[in-house]
């Protein structure tokens, strides 16, 4: 961290790009002969690849060069082999930059995490040769960012989250109400067939309309929930009062109060535990990060979710 809050209540720019170096542990995926704008993924139609996918009976127009003649030999008839071809497919990243996102008491602001996170799998996609673009909410503005392989709109989208980062002492207070399924329902709409999509958020305010959109965007992507929490949204700490700030104001809460505590906790619990149940019901991916998780265990748990 600079002495100045960088990477912890804030990002640069430059230090964003510098994770493109990280980004390469992510890249798992088994080295292939890919032609130029193929990427990394096996797609389901069949074609002139590199991979055997199966074996079917000869059709007229098919080519004889893709005879299998061991299968031909052992039923007596002719099949030919069918291989699959990889392709590059869009990948959409939803970063969530609302008011609630701009808080620690551990590591670093949610916002800042979220913004790493992006830069990482924004790197990680390129380095796959897949197109990338996203989406980014706060209270005060909504980008959008068409997925393409140009660096210069990786760039772009970099920006403007670093931009969202940075205007914690500016934020609006309070917020104007930013409803998920509504936000959900946009993103909907530009995710393309085939698409593998990230949603980076602390998940406040999430309900039964917001996961309905994620259901009808799981139906034609892939989608992956990366939910970021603070360590004080999960556990209070065991003192009777503790001192927080806002801006330039500062309060106190009375922690005294157990039953208040056991009432707090368990409504965060129960927010993340249906979440997860959530995710597994419609196989999306889960990836849970905390502010006061070190870089390196970040790219831990995210090598563990993208293999």
């Amino acid at each position: 961290m600079n002495e100045d809050g960088e990477g912890v209540v804030f990002s640069r720019l430059h230090s964003l790009l510098a994770l493109q170096a990280k980004a390469k542990v992510l890249s798992l995926s088994k080295h292939k002969i890919r032609a130029k704008n193929t990427g990394q993924h096996l797609s389901v139609f069949k074609g002139r690849g590199m991979d055997f996918a199966e074996s079917r009976p000869y059709q007229a127009g098919d080519d004889v060069r893709t005879l299998d003649w061991r299968v031909t030999a052992r039923t007596g008839k002719p099949h030919t082999k069918l291989f699959q071809e990889e392709r590059e497919r869009p990948v959409l990243i939803w970063v969530d930059m609302r008011n609630a996102m701009f808080f620690a008491t551990k590591g670093a602001f949610k916002s800042v995490v979220a913004a790493q996170l992006a830069a990482l799998l924004i790197w990680k996609s390129k380095q796959d040769g897949d197109r990338v673009g996203g989406i980014l909410v706060s209270a005060n503005q909504h980008t959008e960012i068409q997925p393409a392989r140009s660096k210069a709109g990786m760039v772009r989208f970099l920006k403007q989250i670093a931009l969202a980062t940075q205007n914690y002492q500016q934020l609006p207070d309070p917020e104007k109400p930013i409803i998920l399924s509504d936000e959900w329902r946009r993103l909907r709409r530009v995710v393309a067939t085939g698409s593998r999509v990230f949603i980076l958020s602390d998940f406040r305010g999430v309900d039964k309309a917001a996961l309905q959109q994620l259901v009808a965007i799981q139906k034609q992507a892939e989608v992956t929930l990366i939910p970021i929490s603070d360590p004080f949204e999960h556990r209070l700490p065991e003192v009777d009062k503790i001192r927080l700030s806002a801006k330039r104001r500062f309060f106190t809460i009375n922690l005294n109060n157990r039953r208040w505590k056991k009432t707090y906790q368990q409504r965060t619990q129960n927010r993340f535990e249906h979440l997860k149940q959530f995710t597994r019901k419609y196989r999306m991916g889960w990836v849970s990060i905390s502010s006061a998780d070190s870089q390196n265990n970040r790219l831990r748990k995210l090598i563990g979710a993208l293999r």
